[in-house]
């Protein structure tokens, strides 16, 4: 068979490593895979990097999207993207029409999200060979119920979407709950993001000698887009607390973001005498799993909502020991106190007390750590997950 994986998005994150960790474990090795996408995804280097499926391949899609993102004119902007989805429509049209897919699987990170990616969905259904085999994939949603032009544009196509029938999945119970409450969207099937063992590990990024660390420093660290929802905020405010924190621990960001948050948190690193203490990578490129690693504990204080959490999945499955926020789908996939620790996103007091207690407690650590790799080994295997997915898109209208 032949499937299209469409997705439109801007960044990097959790949407990439779903896509690899799905394409490299499907189950029937005959299946072509094609990924389509905008040229200005900065995931699709990302992506690249981590197939490694040989019956894969990328194809981005040119002559849609105008990069608008230094125009000063919201009127502007908002002409030029409406105007890329009549473009959209012509274009993806013709692409399904010189491939010929037999599935159609459109993918959108959040909702809003990227508009074309539920036009897709629309352009599937029509199309002769995917009219009955067009499926919508959507990570997670809003903590709230949001206003604007384009969620009211979202919701128009979701409500198309859903008057042809198109079959639409999730990654949690939590995403699933909040798309229902928040969006028009509704009946979303559930199918667990799944992660890789990987047996054979590559070495560990030295975070400590590249850095120039001591050897005795406890490495906390945090991975992902740099955000304001990601909670770097509440980790500045934690060390600046925490003497203890500040003399036998460092903590380390790695990703790239939002360049004016940035700024802002390095003006709040000066401000609070953070400069030994916090350390920005930016990217690094590479492997996600050998860059956590380099790391003693993931932090993940996400803020408002968390649709899976790959970064949380990838330490738990390299023996990383996670404290994460107590928010979205964390919770389905951390025990707590056993398979990693949750807190509440903002409780300062709280995420002291328990990273000042783990990083005085190497046992601790090592303790979470087994019992994190044991629960996504047998909970959230890459093999499970594309399984489902397979039998979900192949046998729904009697494909295979």
């Amino acid at each position: 068979m032949k499937i299209i994986i469409y997705y439109e998005q801007r960044g990097y994150g959790g949407v990439d490593t779903h896509l690899a960790h799905l394409v490299n474990n499907w189950p029937e090795k005959k299946d072509e895979i094609i990924i389509v996408s905008n040229p200005d995804n900065e995931g699709l280097h990302f992506l690249q990097e981590l197939l490694k499926n040989p019956r894969a391949s990328v194809k981005v899609l040119q002559g849609v999207f105008a990069d608008m993102r230094s125009e000063p004119s919201r009127i502007i902007r908002a002409f030029y993207r409406i105007r890329s989805l009549f473009v959209f429509r012509r274009k993806f049209r013709s692409l399904l029409e010189e491939y010929s897919p037999d599935i159609l699987l459109a993918n959108n990170g959040g909702f809003p999200g990227g508009l074309t990616n539920f036009l897709a969905a629309l352009v599937g259904q029509q199309n002769p060979n995917t009219s009955l085999n067009t499926f919508f994939l959507i990570h997670h949603a809003p903590i709230v119920k949001q206003s604007g032009f384009f969620n009211f544009v979202a919701g128009t196509l979701v409500r198309k979407m859903q008057g042809v029938n198109i079959p639409c999945i999730t990654v949690s119970q939590a995403s699933k709950k909040a798309l229902e409450q928040f969006t028009p969207l509704n009946n979303l099937k559930v199918i667990y993001n799944g992660i890789e063992n990987n047996t054979e590990q590559n070495e560990s990024y030295n975070f400590k000698e590249k850095w120039k660390i001591s050897k005795q420093k406890v490495i906390l660290g945090m991975i992902g887009p740099i955000v304001p929802h990601k909670g770097h905020a509440t980790m500045l405010e934690v060390f600046r607390s925490s003497l203890i924190l500040r003399q036998h621990s460092r903590l380390v960001v790695v990703g790239s973001g939002n360049k004016r948050f940035i700024e802002r948190l390095n003006r709040i690193v000066q401000e609070y005498a953070l400069e030994e203490q916090v350390i920005f990578t930016g990217f690094l490129p590479g492997d996600s799993c050998e860059i956590i690693r380099g790391f003693d504990l993931l932090l993940m204080p996400t803020s408002d909502f968390e649709g899976f959490g790959y970064s949380m999945a990838e330490a738990m499955i390299s023996e990383i020991p996670v404290v994460a926020s107590r928010v979205g789908a964390i919770p389905e996939v951390i025990v707590d106190g056993e398979s990693g620790v949750l807190i509440e996103p903002d409780d300062i007091p709280s995420w002291r007390y328990t990273l000042e207690s783990l990083v005085d407690n190497a046992r601790d650590r090592e303790r979470i750590a087994a019992a994190g790799k044991e629960r996504i080994k047998t909970n959230f295997s890459a093999k499970a997950m594309s399984v489902q997915y397979y039998e979900l898109l192949t046998t729904s209208n009697g494909i295979v």
